[in-house]
């Protein structure tokens, strides 16, 4: 298997530059994708909600037909999995509708589409992790609209790739880690929602995956996480122990008014294996995580 973060230069050398259009790249999944896309012999071009927002469809054909990308990246999504049970029209408005028009944009300048999903696809009442081939059965508003857009991608464009993911993680942008670590910089005792079995998805790991990908032309939908998976409570312990943090961490109950979610949604990799790829273990990249700060790699975040 190889090794995700080898990408070598002299892969890129025998081949026209690629153009890449990076979408909400504002949130931490874009930005990621911009920081990584960068250091590559790409044309990278990299677009906020501010700056095209996805359900604006005149300005995303305007713009893609200005800027004619070899492959769109989408990162915008409605991500807020609780306040999704109240605002249901937007929602769907952005991720379904606004994908199903992405998707038709991207066939019609004849490009490639990489649309970033998530677990929440999935019921939670596997034993074990869902293939990609799995039934999908959301519990909530976010997961079916996501499983929407997806369904949209896949009956309007072949040239698609979709990767599911899960808790996500990283340096930028506002995810569970992060509010981890500030709120053990002020609370001796942090309250943990341990609820959840599934995988951590170190931001890094995700991308240089999905940059492997698209150099395979090997279209579909693929489970992108690092191997391995752990409960919420795990993966808290973990990130502090990592910290030096010496905090109290406990059980609490989910609040009535949160949206329901899978309880077990661990994905499986089988079409990533079949890709030649292997994620490293989740507590091997949270390691790295963690020295990629030490060492200030993300200085200019």
């Amino acid at each position: 298997m190889m090794d995700i973060h080898e990408i070598k230069q002299a892969e890129f050398f025998d081949q026209p530059v690629k153009k890449i259009m990076v979408l909400g790249a504002g949130g931490q999944v874009g930005k990621e994708f911009v920081r990584v896309l960068r250091t590559l012999p790409y044309e990278v071009l990299f677009y906020t909600r501010n700056e095209l927002d996805i359900t604006q469809y005149d300005s995303v054909l305007k713009k893609c037909k200005e800027v004619m990308p070899n492959i769109i990246v989408n990162c915008a999504a409605y991500t807020n999995v609780d306040q999704a049970e109240w605002e249901q029209e937007l929602v769907f408005e952005v991720n379904e509708n606004a994908v199903k028009r992405l998707a038709e944009v991207t066939r019609e300048i004849n490009a490639e589409l990489v649309h970033i999903s998530t677990n929440y696809v999935f019921d939670g009442e596997s034993k074990v992790p869902y293939t990609e081939d799995d039934l999908p059965n959301p519990v909530n508003i976010y997961g079916r609209s996501k499983l929407a857009g997806e369904n949209a991608i896949k009956k309007t464009l072949e040239a698609h790739y979709i990767i599911r993911t899960s808790w996500v993680y990283g340096w930028t942008g506002d995810n569970y880690f992060v509010n981890l670590l500030e709120a053990a910089k002020i609370q001796e005792t942090i309250g943990v929602v341990d609820v959840q079995v599934s995988s951590p998805t170190y931001t890094e790991d995700l991308v240089y995956t999905v940059v492997k990908l698209m150099e395979t032309k090997k279209f579909g939908t693929y489970h992108m996480t690092n191997s391995g998976s752990c409960s919420r409570y795990e993966f808290a312990s973990a990130v502090l122990e990592l910290a030096g943090k010496e905090k109290k961490l406990e059980r609490i109950i989910p609040d009535q008014l949160m949206a329901k979610r899978p309880a077990y949604s661990v994905l499986n990799h089988e079409q990533l294996r079949q890709a030649g790829m292997a994620p490293r273990r989740w507590k091997e990249a949270l390691s790295a995580c963690m020295t990629a700060k030490m060492g200030d790699i993300y200085r200019d975040q």
